[in-house]
This record gives structure tokens, sequence and C-alpha cells, in this order.
């Protein structure tokens, strides 16, 4: 957990304050703020780069259009947004279909992803194929917390859950994957 969360979300706070004021020198804070969270977001969800920038586009296009909306009482500003790119880059996986790899794991701008950062290379393709077996709920749950990097407070106001909820579910999901991961490196040892 960052020392440095409750900062940002009262800074985030204060320019939606501004920016639903007609203040444009805030909304553009809030914009650069917003933009790499939002970026990510999306674009660890859509592999092709132009579509991911498009999604980007129409997600700070709506925040401007419900600015008047935004209710803080709701949830976090940083919430907020990514509820907006959620919901964009969903209607644009129903308009153009591909496969669940694809959308979990996909880095649109080509860096080395969280997966390949933790893991080997050839590590990496094995333990794609076991996010890739779990439901898809789990590989979201596990792609907020870990690809997104967000707080188990902000997955849960995202998908409408309890806190306590998404860290057992996230925790569960982990210790699975140790469990199964440990038992497959034992094999190939014993092979070996």
């Amino acid at each position: 957990m960052s020392l440095l969360w409750p900062l940002r979300d009262a800074r985030l706070a204060s320019w939606m304050r501004q920016a639903r004021a007609g203040d444009r020198e805030a909304f553009r804070s809030l914009y650069r703020a917003l933009y790499l969270p939002v970026s990510r977001f999306v674009s660890l969800r859509v592999s092709n780069r132009a579509d991911a920038e498009d999604l980007v586009a129409q997600v700070f296009f709506r925040l401007l259009e419900s600015l008047p909306g935004y209710a803080p009482e709701r949830g976090a500003v940083l919430t907020w947004s990514l509820s907006i790119a959620r919901n964009a880059v969903v209607d644009h996986l129903r308009r153009r279909p591909s496969s669940l790899e694809e959308r979990a794991l996909a880095v649109a701008d080509g860096r080395p992803g969280p997966l390949e950062v933790l893991v080997s290379a050839e590590r990496s393709q094995a333990l794609r194929t076991e996010l890739a077996a779990l439901p898809e709920e789990v590989q979201q749950l596990l792609l907020l917390r870990y690809g997104d990097g967000l707080r188990f407070s902000e997955i849960a106001q995202l998908l409408g859950e309890h806190p306590a909820t998404v860290r057992q579910r996230v925790s569960r999901a982990v210790r699975g994957l140790r469990e199964k991961w440990s038992v497959k490196t034992w094999e190939v040892a014993q092979v070996r």
C-alpha cells in the first residue's frame, strides 16, 4: 500500500471539483494525472495500438461530458475514470471479438508487461497458459490488481463488490496459482 494514495485521491478530487465548476486548467491537470492509468488500463486490454489510443480519447471525451454527473460520495475520481474506461473497452470488445488471452495479457506499446518483468521468458509462456485457464472474472481481478496496480478498495468500487471480498478472491487466485506452479516446477525437476 502506498502512503501517497490518500494524497493522490485528495488532489484528484480537488481538480474534479474545480473542473466541474468550469476551470479548464483543473481539467488539464486532471487529464495529465489520469492519462497514464487510463491509458495503461486500456492498453492492457486492447492489443491494437490505434484502437487503444482511440479508446483513451473516447474515455476522456466521456469523462468531460459526464463531469456534471460525478458524485464524490460514489467513489474516487480514479475509480470513476477507470469505470468509464472499462465500459469503453467492453463496448469495443463486443464490437470486435478477440481472444481472451489477447484481452487479458496484451500490451499495445511493445514494452514488457508485468508478467514478463516477474518471470523469465521461458517461464512466462507456462504462466500465461495457467492464467488463461482461470475463469475470466478471476483473470480480470488479477489484471486489475497486478496489471493496473489498483488497490482492493478501488477494484471493489469498480466491480461493485466489498473490498474484503475482492482481497479474498485475489488472494485465493494467487494461492492457487502458486500451488499449481510449485507442483509443476516439482514435476519438471523430477523429470530432469
